[in-house]
């Protein structure tokens, strides 16, 4: 999977549990990405200013990433706002060449 499109899902999951008390990370599996790969993107998204409350661990066998109380910064917010809306226009941009072919 492209790694845009595994940040944008781990942010919007972040997003989408906002409200809940216990994180649920199962989702990552559904990633199919290797954990090395979700590791190094959830710590760049940390490192970056998207994510905070997760713990990385250094270990000789890559890094550990830890839920503690994952939440969204505003810079997140923000990501997700804008990238959803750019999808939006593209599926409509889609649409619009499949109804009119030769434009």
């Amino acid at each position: 999977m492209d790694n845009m499109k595994v940040v944008y899902k781990v942010l919007a999951e972040v997003d989408k549990q906002m409200d809940n008390i216990d994180f649920d990370e199962s989702f990552i599996k559904n990633l199919k990405v290797s954990d090395n790969r979700i590791n190094k993107i959830i710590e760049s998204l940390v490192e970056d200013g998207y994510l905070t409350g997760i713990k990385i661990s250094k270990s000789k066998t890559g890094n550990i990433v830890m839920f503690i109380n994952p939440r969204l910064t505003i810079k997140g917010m923000e990501f997700l706002q804008e990238n959803s809306t750019m999808q939006k226009i593209k599926n409509g941009l889609k649409d619009v060449k499949d109804i009119t072919p030769f434009i």
